[in-house]
Parts: C-alpha cells; structure tokens; sequence
C-alpha cells in the first residue's frame, strides 16, 4: 500500500514538467499572434492653425441716463394765477407761454404808467418853450424833465413786471409737470412748472482710476439699454464730452458725462445703462479659442496635432477677451491646435483628425 503511493507521487512528479512545458508554449504562440497584440487607439480631433489677429479689448462701465436740460421753472412775481396753457407730457418750443400771474393788473399798470409818461413829456415840451421866453423859472423846467425821466422809468418797469407775469418755456422740451392751477396765489421764487430736454440726453459715469487713460474727449462710445422684459437691447453711439480731472474723495473714480441723440425718444432720464468703450488695439496678437486651453497641474497647455500625433505646448497666456486667449510664449504661428477632443489627451497621444 504504502509502495503504491510512493509511486503515484513519482509518477506525478514526473509529469508536471511537460505540463508545464505545455502551458508555456500556449503563452507564447499566444503573444506571437498579432490578434492578440495591444493597439493603441486614435482620438479624433478638430484642428485650428494658428494665426495673427488684429484684436479690440474693450470693456463696460454702468451709467444713468440724465435730460440734457431739466429745468425747474419759478415765478418772478406775486400774485394770483390767471391763466394756464399747456398740459404735463406735452412738447413745448422754445418761448411758448406755460401760464400767466396777475397779468390783467400788470396790464393795467402798463397802461397807468404809459399815459402818465405822456402827460410829463407833453408838460416838459411845454415847459421848454415857456423857458426859452424866460416866462418860466430854469428851476421849473428842470423838475418837469425829472419828473419825465422818472415817469419812463415806472413805464420800463411795467413792462419788465408785464413780462414776467407770464412764463415762458426757456428750451424746448417736454413738460415733465406742472406745480400749479389757475387761482393759486403764488409769491415770487416759487417753483411753478419742470421742463426737460429729452432731444438728447447724458449719461453719466463712474469711470476707475485704471481706466481713466483710456477715455479721451470727444471719443464714441457704445450705449446700451436692456430691456428686462423682452430681453431686446436699445444700442446708440454716444460722445465723451467731459471727464473729471479730480477724483470723487469717497470712491476715488472720476465722473464723465456722455452726450447721446435721443431724438426717437426711446430712451428716458433715469434708465441704468451700460457703457462699453475702447480700452486697447492689439496688434498681430496669437489668440486662440479659451476652451483650447487646458489646466494641468497647475499649467497651462495646448496641444498641437504633428503627423498624427498630439504634441504637448505649455503657454504663457497674457490675458483673456472675451472668448479669446492671447498668448505671449509657447505657441507659434501656423501650427495645427486641437480645438476639439484636448481633453482627452496626453503627450504624444495618436489622434485623428476630422473635418471642421
């Protein structure tokens, strides 16, 4: 028993080689075959080259929209309110009467004046022609012509009264309200009506210390009004036509104000505003799509597509314009940049270019 056990042992023993032998030329017939090889895999790609481009950096600034003239009308003198013309919204041109103050008594005193002034001239004439026959006194002459002088001096002051009992529109513009109704009593100084020039309108500014060199005088700058509700945007071209030389003590920026044709009256005093203007020109810049560009441990790469292969670029990138990247280092003119599928990639990856 214990002789037939020895021998079952030797025998297997003996047979574990050739197994073994058996499995290893499996292996490697296995690894001859091509079928069975490891075949790295294409990433399909879009590709860009890369080129110069002239490039504009702008930026925006927030602004409110101003009347170009918004005027608080007073009375110059006392009195009762007699007469009212136009209604509030309504366009006035410049000169139109917006309503009377006690013009009938100042008519009156005009007429009072008028007539006296005549009676003292009539007696001065008369005088004169009296004195040349020496039939009355030098001195009675000379109180008659005081007496003239002073009576055309009550008669320009009736007129100027006669004037200012009636207000009149200094510009032309909308009648944005009107303080008063016929029959109040109003003493001089108050504040009768509010007139405003909506023709054109100013915006004004707040504009950064950094960005006070960039504004000039007389340049255009875009403006543009968004409407909430409809989303659509008012967009006009307006004038830089005054920047301040000394800065706001509590936000140290500099305020300008922007002349803007709102002859369509689509825009109103008080609207917030956006104003978008030039900061720099950029010359034959490299600037590629910022999406091109890829974070890697703590770098910034592109990748650019060589006979079939992408190639690693780490880039030194100046600043970014919009959708736009400027590069100062790394990337050079006419290469091949992978827009599409740089994610996925690794330096020296097989790729595969596919039509844009």
């Amino acid at each position: 028993m214990r002789s037939s056990i020895r021998n079952l042992i030797l025998l297997n023993l003996c047979l574990l080689p050739l197994v073994a032998g058996c499995g290893s030329d499996r292996a490697s017939e296995t690894n001859a075959d091509p079928k069975y090889s490891a075949v790295e895999k294409a990433t399909s790609v879009n590709v860009q080259i890369v080129m110069a481009q002239d490039l504009e950096e702008r930026f925006t600034l927030p602004g409110s929209l101003e009347a170009w003239e918004d005027l608080t009308l007073a009375a110059e003198i006392a009195g009762p309110v007699d007469w009212v013309g136009p209604n509030e919204g309504e366009t006035l041109t410049a000169g139109q009467k917006i309503l009377t103050i006690d013009s009938v008594s100042q008519k009156a005193n005009l007429e009072r004046d008028r007539v006296d002034a005549k009676v003292k001239q009539k007696a001065m004439e008369r005088l004169a022609s009296l004195v040349a026959e020496n039939l009355v006194s030098r001195q009675e002459y000379d109180n008659s012509v005081t007496a003239y002088e002073a009576s055309k001096q009550n008669l320009e002051l009736s007129h100027i009264a006669l004037q200012k009992s009636s207000v009149h529109a200094p510009i032309a513009g909308v009648l944005d309200a009107r303080l008063v109704e016929r029959g109040e009593y109003l003493k001089a100084g108050d504040p009768v009506a509010v007139l405003v020039q909506v023709d054109r309108l100013k915006a004004l500014i707040n504009v950064p210390e950094k960005d006070v060199r960039y504004f000039h005088l007389g340049e255009e700058v875009r403006v543009i009004q968004a409407q909430i509700d409809s989303g659509e945007e008012i967009s006009r071209t307006g004038t830089l036509i005054h920047l301040a030389y000394k800065a706001h003590p509590m936000t140290r920026t500099y305020l300008g104000k922007i002349e803007i044709d709102n002859r369509n009256r689509q825009l109103r005093p008080g609207m917030i505003v956006r104003i978008e203007a030039l900061r720099r020109e950029i010359k034959g810049a490299i600037a590629i799509p910022l999406y091109a560009v890829v974070d890697l441990d703590g770098r910034k790469v592109v990748f650019v597509e060589e006979e079939g292969k992408a190639q690693m670029r780490v880039v030194k990138v100046d600043r970014v314009i919009g959708a736009q990247a400027i590069i100062l280092d790394g990337l050079s003119l006419d290469e091949r940049l992978i827009v599409k599928g740089q994610q996925l990639l690794a330096d020296g990856a097989k790729v595969k270019v596919e039509a844009n």
